[in-house]
């Protein structure tokens, strides 16, 4: 009886510390990654692709040269790293997904669909997209 009255509370420190620790790592891979530049924009039916790098950023991936861009949106897209399927959402009907605007991104969440606004877009040389995958 006494084991497992102090096994419990050690299961509890442990778990807080392990949620702890998973925040923290969120936090700095956020705080790691940010626009150069805002405002640049990729036409929507150039896009063929996407990889989340966290609840906040994703880069998109179009054009016939494969372009990297980087999206930062808001209000923090909850779970978005575990969709197979996103949809870039042209808001104000200019065939462009921008860094201003009314542009979103969505996904479909428990049967719900959700949006994510676009905050900014920057357009990714090779060299700085490693570095933005080397904070995921």
């Amino acid at each position: 009886m006494k084991i497992s009255v102090l096994a419990i509370p050690l299961l509890l420190a442990a778990a807080c510390t392990a949620s702890d620790s998973m925040v923290q790592t969120r936090q700095k891979a956020q705080q790691g990654i940010r626009l150069e530049r805002t405002s640049d924009c990729i036409p929507q039916s150039a896009i063929s692709g996407f990889e989340v790098l966290d609840d906040r950023h994703v880069i998109l991936i179009g054009g016939r040269n494969r372009k990297a861009y980087l999206v930062q949106v808001a209000p923090t897209c909850f779970d978005i790293s575990h969709q197979i399927t996103l949809a870039p959402i042209d808001g104000d009907g200019n065939g462009q997904i921008c860094g201003f605007g009314r542009d979103s991104i969505g996904y479909e969440q428990f049967g719900r669909r959700e949006s994510c606004r676009v905050m900014g877009i920057e357009e990714l040389s090779d060299e700085r997209r490693l570095r933005v995958m080397e904070t995921k």
